[in-house]
């Protein structure tokens, strides 16, 4: 296997600000030449491409979470959603931090020998990932012209934000059009991707000798798969209402809220699984090898025994993170003065017995753990279990609107 890399540059990306948000992982596409490192250039040939439906793949979705890799081998064609192949592995230690990867060899080995112990067959790579780095707003900015747009855009992004545009990646997606007594103007969705962290991903692509497809963050990807799989649809109708998407994972809950079938709003909470697990290991006096395998075995919410050490403290540790998760929906509430009326739950931390009726309990709203994903075609039944939600982030990025 070949480690050469090659050096990407950057400075290009700048001019695809004006991308639908769904195409921030469409950095790096092959060209009809025999270049797989072809970046992309601003042309009217290029903006045509785009425009044009590409040739249905299958492809591998690759989720890198902190404690485990996630893959989805699947094919979106004439908008049906098919999936191959889902499997897991356990993270090398240290290799994943915030979403940033903090050792590309180890990263390369585990993927290398999944790919090949698998037999997977798929060469054209997509990414899906969060990260506290990656910056979401939300901004409105005065009605302009198209082409004024991405100026006009990097100048308000530069009075919300202290950072350095140069480092990141920007790009933006129109979310409605609103008229007040200044006028009219667009709520626009601005996501900025640090650069190095783009690099990163693509040099792990790269050194495997596949073909980068697509670069995309969980929130837009649950906000596709949230649409396709009418979780705020119904017979092709936006339903009314507030919907939050909670990915429970082990370093971080990620939520993504819908109003009427449209993305509006997206916070993350740098807490998880591991906090619980480590509040278990001081409690029990155990390793947290060993507690979360207790967790697994004899954790259950609903289990009120004053005896009961290893529930007390696991109530007392959801308890906290839902303190978090309470100031954020009151905080969304008090914003849109709207309720959120169904949530939906998914990741490692949502298989933890009974977790949906302590959260509906407490917040007195309808809570649901994914179990299936309704109009997705899984090849293999045996997938449509209880875990299917760990691997909802990875399957999401698959479809491509």
């Amino acid at each position: 296997m070949s480690n050469k890399k090659s050096k990407i540059d950057f400075s290009k990306l700048k001019e695809i600000g004006s991308m639908d948000i769904k195409d921030i992982g469409k950095l790096f596409k092959k060209d009809k030449a025999q270049n797989p490192n072809y970046l992309l250039e601003k042309s009217n040939k290029v903006e045509n491409r785009f425009i044009l439906k590409e040739k249905a793949r299958t492809v591998l979705s690759i989720d890198l979470g902190t404690n485990m890799i996630k893959l989805a081998e699947g094919k979106y064609q004439k908008d049906k959603l098919t999936i191959n192949k889902l499997l897991q592995i356990v993270t090398p230690e240290g290799a994943i931090a915030d979403g940033k990867i903090t050792n590309e060899q180890s990263i390369i080995n585990t993927l290398e020998f999944l790919i090949k112990e698998n037999n997977i067959k798929a060469k054209d790579i997509i990414f899906t990932t969060n990260s506290s780095s990656i910056i979401n707003r939300d901004i409105l900015i005065p009605m302009v012209q198209e082409e004024e747009m991405e100026t006009v855009i990097r100048y308000e992004i530069q009075q919300y934000l202290p950072i350095n545009l140069d480092d990141y990646i920007i790009q933006y997606i129109v979310l409605d059009e609103i008229v007040d007594d200044a006028g009219a103007k667009l709520k626009v969705n601005v996501t900025s991707f640090p650069e190095k962290m783009a690099a990163s991903y693509y040099n792990i692509v790269n050194t495997l000798e596949l073909y980068p497809y697509a670069l995309d963050v969980t929130y837009n990807s649950i906000n596709k798969l949230a649409n396709y799989s009418q979780y705020t649809t119904n017979n092709g109708k936006i339903m009314g209402g507030t919907v939050a998407f909670v990915d429970m994972g082990a370093t971080s809950i990620n939520m993504a809220i819908f109003r009427n079938g449209k993305l509006d709003f997206t916070r993350m909470i740098k807490s998880g699984g591991d906090n619980i697990d480590y509040a278990l290991s001081q409690s029990l006096n155990m390793s947290i090898k060993s507690t979360e395998s207790l967790k697994k075995k004899n954790g259950d919410l609903l289990n009120y025994d004053e005896k009961d050490t290893l529930n007390i403290t696991l109530r007392s540790s959801v308890d906290d993170i839902l303190e978090e998760f309470e100031r954020i929906i009151q905080f969304y509430g008090n914003k849109s003065n709207t309720p959120i009326d169904k949530i939906y739950i998914y990741g490692g931390l949502s298989n933890l017995k009974n977790i949906d009726l302590y959260i509906e309990n407490r917040f007195n709203i309808a809570v649901n753990k994914i179990k299936d994903i309704p109009n997705v075609d899984f090849t293999n039944k045996d997938y449509v279990d209880e875990n299917l939600g760990e691997y909802l982030n990875a399957i999401s990025a698959i479809i491509r609107l």
